[in-house]
């Protein structure tokens, strides 16, 4: 942002890039203006875990979720990123409480928007309430029909609410 000579920016951030906001806007408080995540977690658990085991083989997905993905990055590298995805995630379990950047969460200073779907099976909702309690004067919203892609399922009510909170 130094470079491109931003003063402030605006973060979203969609499950790992919602963590990748998350940590940016506790180290950098002065560059980030307001920020609206959703899908994200501030540490793995055992349910986590086996959650992503479960979706470690790419082949057991169903086809309207694989389809895609295999037409733009071919079965090989996306189901071998996959696996790697589910290793790597998984090894934050190893650190004390899981911790991802729980521990940075006090630090984030801007005015943040969590929307979580309710019916997120990637996520669950106990990770949106967490990172809602450590954010201070974060607001969250959800989405009842809302599952971990929901700003694509519901782009509309998605974009809307994204743009009112960051106006």
């Amino acid at each position: 942002m130094k470079v491109l000579k931003f003063k402030t920016v605006s973060l979203l951030g969609w499950s790992d890039g919602g963590i990748t906001a998350l940590i940016a806007a506790a180290k950098y408080p002065s560059y980030i203006h307001k920020m609206v995540i959703w899908g994200a977690n501030a540490y793995v658990t055992e349910e986590d875990e086996m959650i992503y085991q479960g979706i470690r083989d790419v082949s057991k997905w169903s086809e309207k979720t694989k389809k895609p993905l295999e037409t733009l990055y071919g079965y090989d590298y996306f189901s071998k990123t996959c696996e790697k995805w589910v290793d790597g995630i998984t090894q934050f379990k190893h650190r004390p409480d899981g911790n991802i950047c729980r521990h940075l969460l006090p630090l984030v200073q801007c005015p943040t928007l969590i929307v979580h779907g309710e019916k997120d099976s990637l996520v669950p909702r106990f990770h949106a309430d967490f990172i809602h309690k450590h954010v201070r004067g974060s607001r969250l919203h959800l989405m009842p029909e809302g599952k971990h892609n929901l700003h694509l399922r519901f782009a509309n009510e998605f974009n809307k609410l994204a743009e009112d909170f960051l106006q």
